[in-house]
């Protein structure tokens, strides 16, 4: 059965290095929840530690209503599917995935059984008898995933599973992975760096960076509301300029027009625009009310199919990056074109210049 997880004020310290920081996270039943964030920020560490397989310095793990800090890993009821597969060479498909199972003394009928539905569940029917070097890298994967499922655990762990898997593999696994947790109705906390995947397969989302939880929200709120300057640069991409950048780039007429966080001089925030919600306008067209307006050229474009992506060169040689989709109606920039860059003021973010927490406008 499916159990609520609440981290409780968790810290972790290596030597000389604090993996985790007074972490607190809850994560409802059922909730399919992701630990984002670069390399080192410790959300691998911080599953490790729910896992138990590292023991927190202080603070406190609850699975439902028991506090788990003191259970040995084996006996925490947790399923765990690794980053590279784990599956044991000398085990058929079946032995691997019934491997839990026995070491539990389920009964033989009940373990055939049981083997039989989790295969079918990640669509290896069929495979019981082969061995992993007669598996894709997806199979292999299935294969763990089946094993950590098998054992019906009350919270299951993924370490970036599919970071071993070519693109076109990750994109399947993950709808895939994602299915299989919403037909089980099983809470699952699974640990990424790649953004796209963190937002396509999440409920909710929990970004980290020097061991610390920058924000949690939904992919839309973590996209669209980032809490930060680390979460809006580090969850898709962003043009961020400097105050005096951003009245520099202006003619003196438009200047005013510009948004800025009140009280804050030039040089004491950063202004931000996701490339997706620029439009470029050639000469000649009216700019769009509620926009400020720059001038500049092409650099660079980047054409990939159902969009474009420019790099228009602006001011004193700074460049802006714009995302524009493309349909056979859509006019194409080529490289040294004079353009207008239309960025709505409903769009902008502002940021602090000395620790990147967020601004907002009125105060």
């Amino acid at each position: 059965m499916a159990k609520r997880i609440h981290i409780e004020q968790i810290k972790k310290t290596f030597p000389g290095v604090v993996a985790l920081d007074t972490v607190d996270i809850e994560v409802p039943e059922g909730e399919f929840f992701t630990l984002l964030g670069p390399s080192g920020c410790g959300k691998t560490t911080l599953l490790r530690t729910i896992a138990g397989f590292y023991q927190q310095d202080s603070g406190h793990i609850h699975i439902g209503d028991t506090i788990i800090d003191k259970v040995p890993a084996h006996q925490r009821d947790i399923g765990m599917v690794f980053q590279n597969y784990a599956v044991f060479p000398h085990m058929t498909v079946a032995e691997n995935v019934a491997f839990g199972l026995k070491n539990r003394k389920v009964p033989a009928a009940d373990i055939t059984k049981r083997v039989a539905k989790a295969l079918a569940t990640v669509q290896l029917t069929g495979y019981e008898s082969r061995t992993p070097d007669q598996l894709s890298g997806g199979q292999q994967q299935r294969v763990g995933l089946a094993r950590a499922m098998v054992i019906e655990p009350r919270l299951l762990l993924l370490d970036e599973p599919l970071s071993n898997l070519d693109a076109k593999l990750r994109i399947q696994m993950r709808e895939d992975i994602l299915d299989i947790q919403r037909q089980l109705g099983i809470t699952a906390v699974y640990v990424t760096h790649d953004q796209e995947e963190a937002l396509v397969i999440s409920d909710r989302i929990a970004v980290m960076n020097f061991g610390k939880v920058q924000q949690i929200g939904t992919p839309w709120e973590i996209y669209r509301d980032p809490a930060n300057e680390f979460v809006a640069t580090f969850v898709g991409s962003m043009n961020l300029f400097t105050g005096q950048d951003m009245l520099s780039f202006l003619d003196s007429d438009s200047r005013p027009s510009l948004l800025v966080p009140e009280n804050k001089k030039p040089e004491e925030y950063r202004t931000a625009f996701r490339p997706e919600d620029v439009r470029i306008l050639l000469p000649g067209q009216p700019t769009p009310p509620e926009t400020i307006a720059i001038k500049g050229e092409v650099a660079k474009a980047l054409y990939l199919g159902a969009d474009v992506i420019y790099r228009v060169k602006i001011g004193e040689g700074q460049i802006l990056t714009v995302n524009e989709y493309i349909s056979e109606h859509s006019d194409f920039r080529e490289e040294s074109t004079r353009v207008t860059v239309c960025i709505p003021k409903s769009k902008l973010l502002f940021f602090a210049a000395g620790d990147g927490s967020r601004l907002r406008l009125g105060g």
